[in-house]
């Protein structure tokens, strides 16, 4: 009955910041010290930056999100390694570029070899879960490698109607709503143990919203905004069911994403098909286990294969071998002024994405 009630209770979901302990950036150091930190990975397939309202964007499309930023860290120019799944996802797991990698066409696998962030928090003791909805990152290619559970969750009655209007010959069954149930049943048996959990939104990419958020227009343009904001509700519940459990002051999340999507600015539409930076410009988006104060921007170029250094480096959990990403922590604590002498110059370097055609 509770699941059934999953999207009514969203759209309730109040746009607040949740109540956790305030701190300043300084409190990052001692991350590394606590044995009791979860981590909530949650990957927003096919999310250009420009259109979040905390980049910058004039539509409402992630009140959600925006609030949460405002007392985190949010980073401001990422560049992803290529502009669609499989190729950015190797990227972003591994920490390497596709050319070292090796992950550049459809038929391309991760390697065994390859280690993987779940791989470091399984040997750390966490349970790890990923559970997504794209088959670019079924297990076949690679991606389970360290995960005690990876799965594509079983589609639901869908308890809402929803549109879909999407370029996709073959589009998904069930809906990010499955993604998000599944996520919160995870919470109640296996909230009380350490995790890391792996969430990837599909929802956006093949522009599924509710009648609730079919609040823009009609064109193909308003159909992604309103999907955004479709997710964006969902994240905010998944939030709320966090806070509700009183697991947020003792959990990292993440926001992320694998590519953008293109409206024609360079007379093209959807992605994996160039380099411009409508589909290349993603998120990255820190929210801590305290309410940052005051939350940060960190305005140098980045790219996604920093992400999972990143976050290994504030966990204190070994650093995933022969990286060409680097820790970014030192700009952040930079940025907050707790390490004004720190030199980070080594950190502002040329980014890349590649594309196999």
């Amino acid at each position: 009955a509770a699941l059934l009630l999953l999207l009514a209770i969203a759209s309730q979901f109040r746009i607040r910041t949740p109540s956790r302990q305030r701190a300043d950036v300084s409190s990052f150091a001692a991350l590394r010290d606590r044995n009791d930190l979860n981590v909530v990975f949650l990957l927003v397939d096919t999310l250009r930056a420009d259109r979040m309202g905390i980049y910058g964007y004039a539509r409402d499309t992630t009140p959600h999100i925006d609030a949460l930023a405002r007392r985190g860290v949010v980073f401001d120019d990422v560049v992803s390694q290529s502009s669609w799944t499989k190729t950015s996802m190797a990227s972003l797991w591994t920490g390497t570029h596709p050319i070292n990698n090796g992950v550049l066409r459809y038929n391309h696998v991760l390697p065994e070899a390859a280690v993987l962030p779940a791989e470091r928090f399984h040997d750390a003791g966490y349970r790890t879960v990923g559970i997504w909805r794209n088959g670019w990152v079924e297990p076949n290619f690679g991606f389970a490698q360290g995960f005690d559970s990876y799965v594509r969750p079983e589609p639901g009655a869908e308890r809402r109607r929803v549109h879909r209007r999407t370029r996709s010959p073959d589009p998904l069954t069930g809906t990010d709503e499955d993604l998000t149930t599944a996520a919160t049943d995870f919470l109640e048996r296996f909230g009380d143990e350490r995790f890391f959990l792996y969430l990837h939104y599909m929802d956006l990419h093949q522009y599924v919203y509710d009648s609730e958020s079919a609040i823009f227009g009609t064109s193909y343009s308003d159909a992604y905004d309103q999907a955004l904001h479709w997710t964006d509700r969902l994240i905010g519940y998944l939030i709320g069911r966090l806070e509700e459990r009183g697991l947020l002051d003792h959990t990292l999340v993440v926001i992320s994403s694998d590519h953008g999507e293109a409206f024609l600015e360079h007379g093209f539409e959807g992605h994996a098909r160039n380099l411009y930076g409508e589909v290349t410009h993603v998120p990255w988006i820190l929210l801590p286990p305290f309410l940052l104060e005051p939350g940060l921007r960190v305005p140098t170029l980045l790219s996604n294969v920093d992400v999972w250094p990143t976050l290994l480096d504030i966990l204190g959990l070994p650093p995933l071998p022969g990286a060409d990403g680097r820790s970014v922590l030192p700009l952040v604590l930079a940025a907050g002024g707790a390490d004004p002498g720190t030199d980070v110059s080594g950190l502002e370097r040329p980014v890349f994405a590649e594309l196999a055609r």
